[in-house]
Parts: structure tokens; C-alpha cells; sequence
């Protein structure tokens, strides 16, 4: 099917602006109106206030005379301000640094050695990223705390004395495991693609493989390795759960904008840290912007063989005993969780004295409310994201359509904002005005939907590009109206991709912490927030119990996203 010049249609011509009558413009117009409404109501106005809020003078009414930097000289000049600073920067660092060193050989080993369970170590990979990681930081208090098993293990039986899991280690620890799947999925993509010519050129050059390493394959996978410590920094830095748990008296930037909060109520000085945190993750995502653009890397190109996997038995068992050493150790907190949930007794001993199903008994007795607290928002969040998100991707596949910058900003500024800073926008927002939120369900709903909705966003764009034009030209030809070939066809079509976007979305909102812990009330508490007073409540068995529920439900949905597209989560990032 070509046209008079032989050309053949592209996918692009799915939604060719010469069907205009019948191609749904209108709906295109929607998206490009509904965002606008989305980008200045819940994304710029938020922003913004925060913002304003930063420069308003403590103890002022809001107006621009009450404007100034007296925040920011609190924050420049107190010590308490500038040690939280510090150690923001140096946890989040560390873990960033310590992640790359980690995710990176891992990484070589799955994608360039022939080991056995390939495809089970990329799923397990992907399970720390989905639990809650106040709950695990907690369980490496269980493992590494004063009275911990490893640490009692050590003394007994080594006489060794293990250094505090509180303050900059154990934070450092947790975040490491927790976050370097991102740099562990992105590196192994880019080694997975890479063109194998290119380092077999090396080889008949008569360069070693521990150069080829060096000076072919690493700097071939920089930007991927630079956009994975990228997400580990963000992340830690935006961080509440871990270091609230393990901090004690180790402040950060986000512990203290909570204390700002719910200690003091001082919006204005948790916006100025706020800002001073987004900050940070502008300057880091500039920084790797730059650095990766130094010079061109060029790791796929049109040759279609697959890379040749080493497949030296020593090569293989060294890596299997790093790759999986690596996952047991991450997991471990998870383990502990699943297991402290059936715990009914520890008496200070080395090891529980009583198991049993109290703890989840008490949970499905007494939870009720906060599980159907969580299902309602998180559900009500999907939807609109799903809605919202399925519109936007379909108008912003249209060759030319003019308002595609606008729906990137939309959908991508709150996606690299910090979750905890998100709340604070809403909180900050909606507490006062013409729109009063606080304290409903609405104000998480909405903080929920434009903080997840490039999930959705990003699922049904790849479904609709894998779309031939030809399907709906076809269907035209045949008479059909744009309605029906929209409501029988296409949709169809791309309904896995809508579904995996919405679970991903549910997934990742069942347990949230970050945004609700500003947001949250008395009448709309979730199971994240019941979890975390229970975990300072010291009733970890309730809390295990509930965290154990929340990480099956997420695995299950993940799996059944992923069998819905036909690939894995890991597969995500290639």
C-alpha cells in the first residue's frame, strides 16, 4: 500500500492529519485543553505558591510585601539547617557512588556471562524497588541493630563488633540495596544492545578483555550508567522513610522539612528546604545532561546479532557467586519482613521463641479501614490516571500536533520532582485560597495522579507506536467512522498497554509513603502511614504483617502487567 511516489506508510500515518474529520481532532483538542487545566491548576499553581511561600518572612501574611530571604538566611546560616544539608548530600552520594560499583558488575555479569537463571535474577532485581523502604530500613535494625541477630552472631561466635546501623551507614546501607536496581537495569540494558562489532574490532586489534572492559564497553554504556546514578541520587535525596528510621539524630533535608511541618507548622521554612532540595535535583540532572553529551556514544546500530556471552567456567561461577550474593543481600530485608510477620514472641533472644498468625489477625481485624483507605485512593488515582494518560499519549502521537510540549511538561515535571516535595506542593497550596483541599481525599488523589501519570503515559505511547497506520486506514476504507474504528480496533489494541500503565500505577501507590505522610488525616490514614507509627510504636510484627500483604499484592500486580505487554519489568529499560 504505497503512495503515487511508492512510498510506503510509516506508523506515524496511524494519525495522518489528512483523515481530519475523521481521525478525532476534537480529541486531541481535549487533551491539549484538559492538560493545560492540569499543567496550571495542579502543577504551575502548586510550584508556584511553594515557591512564593520560600520568599514569605516567617509569622507574615502572604503578599509581596511580606516577601525577603529571611527563610533562605535561616537556612545559610543555621547549624542545624546546614548539618542537614551536609548529610543530605553525603548519604545521597555515597549511595549513589556505592550503587554504580555495585549495579555495574553485576550488570556485566548478566548481560555478558553465560550463567544459568538469567531471567529469575532480572525478576528478583526488580523486587527491592517495589517494597516499602521504611520497612526495610527497619529490618536491618532487626539484623544490624545493638541487639541484632547478625550482630549477636558476630560477637558470640567472632568477637567482632560491627560499627551502628544508625546514622550515615545504615542509611547509606539501605538506600544502596534499595536503589541500585535502577543503575543495575539501565546498565544491563545498554550492554545488551550494544553492537557486538564493536568490541570483536578490539579483540582482532589484540586488545585484552580487561581493556576492552576499560576502554570500549564502559564508556559505551556511560549514559546509561550516568542515567541510573541519576534515579539513585534523586531518589536518595528525596528520601524520607530511611533516614527517619535510621537517623536518629542524623537530620536530612527531607526529615527535616517534615519536622518543619508537623513539629512547627512552618510552611514557609519547609518550602525554602523544598527548593533548596528540587535544586539539588536540577543541578544533578544538568550535571549528567552535560557529562553525558560530552561526546557521542553510539552502542546500537543496524547489525541485529546478539552479543557472545563469555562462557569460561570459572567466568560463570565467579559470576553467579557475585550476581547472587548481591541479590541475597538485598533481599534480605524482605525476608526478615515475611518473617517477622509470623513472630508472636523474641524475649531478647538470638532468634524468635514463638511463631503464629496473631499478626495478620489483628491486621485484617483492625486495618480494615486504613487497607480500604489505601485501595480507594490508590484505585481512584489509577483510574484517572489511566483516563487522563491514555488521551494524552493518543494526542501526543499525532505528527505536528502543537501542543506536545505541553504535554511532556505536564506529565514529566512532577515524574523527576521528589515525591515528598510533590506533598508539600499540595499541602502548601490547597491548606488556604480559593481551593481548600486540606485534609480531604481529594488533595491525595490529585498529589497521587500528576506525581504517577507518566507511567500511564509512557505505556500507551509504546502501544500505540507499535501500531501499523495501515490497521486504521483500512478500517476507513472500509466506512467505518473514526468512533468505531477507535472503539472496536484501536483501543483493543492497545488495551494491554493501558492496563499495564494503570497496574504499575496501583502498584507503586498501595504502599506509598513520600506524598502521603504531608497529606494524610485522621479520617483518611493509609496502610503506609498506619505501618510507619506502628514501626515507631514498636509493634514491627503488625507492621511486618501489613508490609508482607502490601509486597505480595505489588508483586502480583507487576507480574500480571508484565505477562499483559509480554515482557518483564526489567525489559522496561531497554
Amino acid at each position: 500500500m504505497s503512495d503515487r511516489t511508492g512510498a510506503i506508510p510509516t506508523p506515524a500515518s496511524l494519525f495522518s492529519p489528512v483523515k481530519k474529520g475523521l481521525s478525532g481532532e476534537w480529541l486531541a483538542y481535549l487533551a491539549a485543553a484538559l492538560s493545560a487545566v492540569v499543567l496550571l491548576l495542579f502543577i504551575a499553581y502548586p510550584i508556584g505558591k511553594t515557591l512564593f511561600l520560600a520568599f514569605v518572612e516567617p509569622g507574615k501574611a502572604v503578599s509581596i510585601g511580606a516577601l525577603g530571604l529571611a527563610n533562605f538566611h535561616a537556612f545559610f546560616t543555621s547549624p542545624l539547617y546546614q548539618e542537614a544539608l551536609g548529610h543530605t548530600l553525603t548519604v545521597s552520594l555515597a549511595a549513589t557512588v556505592f550503587a554504580v560499583i555495585v549495579a555495574v558488575p553485576a550488570a556485566y555479569v548478566v548481560a555478558r556471562i553465560d550463567i544459568p537463571f538469567r531471567s529469575i535474577i532480572l525478576t528478583l532485581a526488580v523486587l527491592p524497588l517495589i517494597s516499602p523502604p521504611f520497612i526495610g530500613a527497619y529490618a536491618w535494625i532487626v539484623l544490624l541493630g545493638k541487639r541484632g541477630v547478625i550482630t549477636q552472631v558476630a560477637e558470640m561466635w567472632f568477637g567482632l563488633h560491627l560499627p551502628p546501623i544508625y546514622g550515615p551507614i545504615g542509611i547509606t546501607l539501605a538506600l544502596v540495596l534499595h536503589f541500585f536496581p535502577y543503575a543495575f537495569l539501565f546498565t544491563n540494558a545498554a550492554l545488551s544492545a550494544a553492537d557486538p562489532h564493536i568490541e570483536e574490532a578490539g579483540e582482532m586489534m589484540g586488545a585484552s578483555r580487561l581493556r576492552i572492559i576499560w576502554s570500549i564497553t564502559l564508556p559505551l554504556t556511560v549514559p546509561s550508567i550516568a542515567a541510573g546514578a541519576l534515579l539513585v541520587f534523586t531518589q536518595s535525596l528525596g528520601n524520607f522513610g530511611v533516614p527517619s528510621v535510621l537517623g536518629k539524630d542524623y537530620m536530612t533535608l527531607p526529615t527535616l522539612l517534615v519536622y518543619n511541618i508537623y513539629g512547627k507548622f512552618n510552611l514557609n521554612a519547609a518550602a525554602a528546604i523544598g527548593f533548596i532540595n528540587v535544586l539539588l535535583t536540577i543541578g544533578a540532572l544538568l550535571m549528567v545532561r552535560r557529562y553525558s553529551r560530552r561526546g557521542r556514544y553510539v552502542t546500537v546500530t543496524s547489525t541485529s546479532r546478539a552479543i557472545k556471552r563469555h562462557s569460561s567456567a570459572t567466568a560463570k561461577l565467579l559470576g553467579s557467586v557475585y550476581i547472587w550474593l548481591l541479590l541475597a543481600v538485598s533481599l534480605a530485608p524482605l525476608a526478615v519482613v515475611i518473617g517477622y510477620s509470623f513472630v508472636e514472641r523474641w524475649p531478647g533472644t538470638l532468634l524468635p521463641t514463638m511463631f503464629g498468625w496473631t499478626n495478620y489477625h489483628y491486621l485484617f481485624e483492625r486495618l480494615i479501614d486504613p487497607m480500604l483507605s489505601s485501595l480507594y485512593l490508590a484505585g481512584v488515582a489509577t483510574l484517572a490516571c489511566v483516563v487522563f494518560g491514555t488521551l494524552t499519549a493518543y494526542a501526543a502521537a499525532r505528527p505536528g500536533f502543537f501542543a506536545k510540549p505541553v504535554l511532556d511538561l505536564t506529565i514529566m515535571l512532577p515524574f523527576v520532582i521528589p515525591g515528598l516535595i510533590t506533598g508539600l506542593a499540595f499541602l502548601a497550596a490547597f491548606n488556604t485560597g480559593f481551593l481548600v483541599l486540606t485534609g480531604t481525599a481529594a488533595i491525595i488523589i490529585l498529589a497521587y495522579f500528576v506525581r504517577k501519570l507518566a507511567y500511564t503515559f509512557r505505556s500507551v505511547t509504546a502501544a500505540l507506536n507499535q501500531l501499523d497506520g495501515r490497521i486504521e486506514e483500512a478500517s476507513t476504507i472500509c466506512g467505518a467512522r473514526w468512533s468505531e474504528t477507535m472503539r472496536r480496533i484501536i483501543v483493543p489494541l492497545v488495551a494491554p498497554g493501558i492496563l499495564a500503565g494503570g497496574i504499575l500505577v496501583f502498584a507503586t501507590l498501595i504502599m506509598d509513603l513520600s506524598i502521603t505522610i504531608l497529606l494524610y488525616s485522621a479520617n483518611w490514614k493509609t496502610l503506609a502511614i498506619v505501618m510507619y507509627e506502628q514501626l515507631f510504636d514498636d509493634q514491627i510484627g503488625y507492621a511486618s504483617a501489613a508490609g508482607t500483604v502490601g509486597l505480595i499484592v505489588t508483586s502480583l500486580m507487576i507480574f500480571l502487567a508484565s505477562r499483559l505487554v509480554g515482557r518483564s519489568m526489567s525489559d522496561m529499560f531497554r
